[in-house]
């Protein structure tokens, strides 16, 4: 283990996890998948910490409710004392344009980072970290300061021309900086399963990745996702999900595979996939 992540050891003598969602291209659902890891854990009785390192601030001003007077920027200024929590639930730390003044790589500010987070780790199960869509010193820290990161993808013909260099920064921040980060994989989002194009740039995606930079499943465009983030809610099919028990969980994990290539081919099929996604990504983010 690393020095950074052995450092995040709490008084229990557990790991705080922490999941940094991270794109280089906006737009392509990260802090839709981020709230919703949120809401995921919190139903599961997890204290969890999210941080919005991004100024657009969407993800905090989806979880408004669970907001507080910290600010994510000051994690990079000085130290700071976040609050416990002693049972499950979501505290934020948002957004803000003062973000957008944290632009030099400073080993200074990235330290200061991860020793906030590594002194909140004894307060909380784990932390979600949203990021901004072009890659600097916020989308840095994190990766050294996380465990796991998940990279939300488009299928649009844009979207995919920046894979590479997304996956060239993980992979060097992980072989550098923090040997213990594990790349969940890229995950397409929002498929419109009657879109040719999409379906077309699917299959291109899975034959020049394979299935080492992908994860097991894809999200279909769906209208009610947005209407529950505008409600500030999880949507109610996720929710569906969220309330499966474990063996049902453990099914769906062994299977996506499977789905996954039967959906290049069959549209339907991605409705089953999708059902996977947050049960997949609970699991791998506890173990």
């Amino acid at each position: 283990m690393s020095a950074a992540n052995r450092d995040c050891r709490d008084d229990r003598g557990g790991l705080m996890k922490a999941l940094v969602v991270n794109n280089e291209k906006g737009g392509v659902g990260k802090s839709t998948i981020a709230v919703h890891l949120a809401w995921y854990f919190a139903e599961r009785g997890k204290r969890v910490l999210f941080l919005d390192l991004d100024p657009q601030c969407n993800g905090s001003t989806t979880l408004a409710a669970h907001g507080g007077e910290i600010e994510a920027a000051a994690l990079f200024a000085r130290p700071v004392a976040i609050p416990p929590m002693a049972s499950g639930g979501i505290r934020v730390l948002g957004g803000s344009a003062a973000l957008r003044g944290i632009v030099a790589v400073d080993g200074k500010i990235i330290e200061q980072f991860r020793t906030n987070l590594r002194d909140a780790s004894s307060a909380y199960d784990i932390a979600i970290i949203d990021t901004p869509p072009t890659f600097g010193v916020r989308n840095l820290a994190a990766l050294i300061a996380g465990q796991f990161v998940l990279a939300p993808i488009d299928l649009d013909d844009y979207a995919i021309d920046g894979i590479e260099t997304l996956l060239k920064h993980i992979v060097g921040v992980k072989q550098k900086y923090n040997p213990d980060l594990a790349f969940l994989g890229l995950i397409p989002n929002r498929l419109q399963t009657t879109s040719p194009r999409q379906r077309e740039n699917l299959k291109s995606l899975v034959q020049r990745f394979g299935t080492k930079y992908l994860f097991d499943g894809v999200i279909p465009q769906r209208s009610s996702i947005g209407e529950a983030l505008a409600e500030k809610k999880p949507d109610d099919g996720v929710g569906l999900v969220l309330q499966g028990d474990d063996q049902t969980a453990r099914k769906r994990v062994a299977f996506a595979r499977h789905d996954r290539r039967a959906a290049r081919d069959e549209p339907h099929a991605m409705d089953r996939v999708a059902r996977a996604r947050l049960d997949r990504l609970a699991s791998a983010a506890e173990t």
